[in-house]
C-alpha cells in the first residue's frame, strides 16, 4: 500500500476516499508538524498540504515520496523547483477555496465601509458613537480586479448586486473573457487610478513580487481601500506606509509571510487584518479536500493530472 501523510486539519473526505480504494495509507495528525511526521513516516509515497511549508530538508527525508498536493490554490511555501530536480510532482486543487475568498473580499469591504469591527467593539462596551462611525456605500463604486481568474471572477459575480463599476486586468483573460462577466478590461494603471477598491488576485512569483509599489499605490484616489487576499509578497508595505502619510488610502489584508503567531509587519498600516481566513471555511476545506484525493487517485490510475504545477 502507498503511504498518504496528511499533517493538517483537512475534511475527512480525503481519507476516506483514498482509503475506500484500498492502495493507500492514509497518516493524517494536524497536532505534529510535516517535518516530525516525515521523520517518522520515510517511505511515504505522496504528501497533502495546506500552508505548511514543503522545504528541501522535508523532501530530502522522504526518500520514496512522488507526489506534494497543495489542499489549495498558491503554492508557494512548497520548494516545487526542487522537487522537480528529485522527481517529484506537485499538485494544487484550482478553484477549490475560490468561492471562500471571494466571500471574503466583499465581507472585508462591507466591514470597512461600515466600520462593523470598531463599532462592534465600541457598543459591547457601552458606547453610543453614531456619527463617529459615519460609513460608506459599496453600490455605484468603482472596482478594480488585478487578476481575473477563478476567484477574481466569482467577486464580479457576487458584486454584481451592488451595481459597481468594475475594472479588471490579467494577462492570461482575453477581452472577451472580462467582458463575459461584466468587466471592463484595461490596465493596471488605469485600475489604480480609477477605482474605489482595488482587490489582488494574483500568484506571488518573481514578476508579482512587489508588483503594488509606489508608482501603483501613488496614483489610487485618496480614500481607495486595497485589498490583499492573495499574497503578501506582492505588496510593497514600505510603499503602503509611505503613501498613508499624505493619503487616506486604507489597506484590507489577509495574507503574511509566514502564517504564525507573532506581530505582523502590516500591524501599523493595516485598517483590518485577518489571520489567512480566506479558505477557511467547511466547504472549501471539504473542496480542498476531495480534490486532493481525487488527483492522487486519477494520477495512479492514469499517470496524468491536469493541476500538476512544476513540469515545464
Amino acid at each position: 500500500m502507498k503511504k498518504v501523510l496528511i499533517p493538517t486539519k483537512l475534511e475527512k473526505v480525503a481519507r476516506e476516499l483514498l482509503t475506500a480504494t484500498g492502495r493507500y495509507e492514509v497518516i493524517q495528525d494536524d497536532a505534529e508538524n510535516l517535518k516530525k511526521l516525515a521523520g517518522e513516516n520515510p517511505d511515504a509515497y505522496a504528501v497533502i498540504v495546506r500552508s505548511n511549508p514543503v522545504t528541501p530538508e522535508i523532501i530530502d527525508s522522504l526518500p520514496r515520496l512522488k507526489l506534494i498536493v497543495r489542499a489549495g490554490t498558491g503554492f508557494n511555501t512548497i520548494d516545487s523547483q526542487y522537487a522537480r530536480k528529485k522527481g517529484i510532482d506537485v499538485m494544487n486543487t484550482p478553484g477549490a477555496n475560490a468561492n471562500a475568498v471571494a466571500e471574503e473580499v466583499i465581507a472585508l469591504m462591507l466591514a470597512d465601509a461600515r466600520y462593523l469591527v470598531r463599532a462592534e467593539i465600541s457598543t459591547r462596551a457601552g458606547k453610543w458613537e453614531k456619527k463617529r462611525f459615519m460609513g460608506r456605500e459599496i453600490t455605484g463604486k468603482t472596482v478594480g480586479l488585478l487578476g481575473l481568474g477563478n476567484i477574481g471572477q466569482l467577486v464580479a459575480k457576487r458584486l454584481s448586486g451592488f451595481e459597481v463599476k468594475l475594472l479588471g486586468y490579467d494577462p492570461i483573460v482575453t477581452l472577451e473573457q472580462a467582458r463575459a462577466f461584466n468587466v471592463e478590461f484595461t490596465d493596471v494603471e488605469t485600475i489604480f487610478a480609477q477605482s474605489d477598491y482595488v482587490s489582488l488576485h494574483i500568484p506571488e512569483n518573481a514578476q508579482t513580487k512587489k508588483l503594488v509599489g509606489l508608482k501603483l499605490l501613488s496614483l489610487m484616489k485618496d480614500g481607495a481601500t486595497l485589498i490583499n487576499c492573495a499574497r503578501a509578497g506582492i505588496v510593497d508595505e514600505d510603499a503602503v506606509r509611505e503613501v498613508k502619510k499624505s493619503k487616506k488610502i486604507r489597506f484590507l489584508n489577509d495574507v503574511y509571510a509566514k502564517d504564525a503567531e507573532g506581530v505582523k509587519s502590516v500591524t501599523d498600516i493595516a485598517d483590518i487584518m485577518l489571520p489567512h481566513l480566506g479558505a477557511s471555511t467547511v466547504e472549501a476545506n471539504t473542496n480542498a479536500a476531495r480534490m486532493a484525493a481525487e488527483q492522487i487517485i486519477e494520477f495512479d490510475e492514469t499517470g496524468t493530472c491536469s493541476a500538476i504545477v512544476n513540469r515545464a
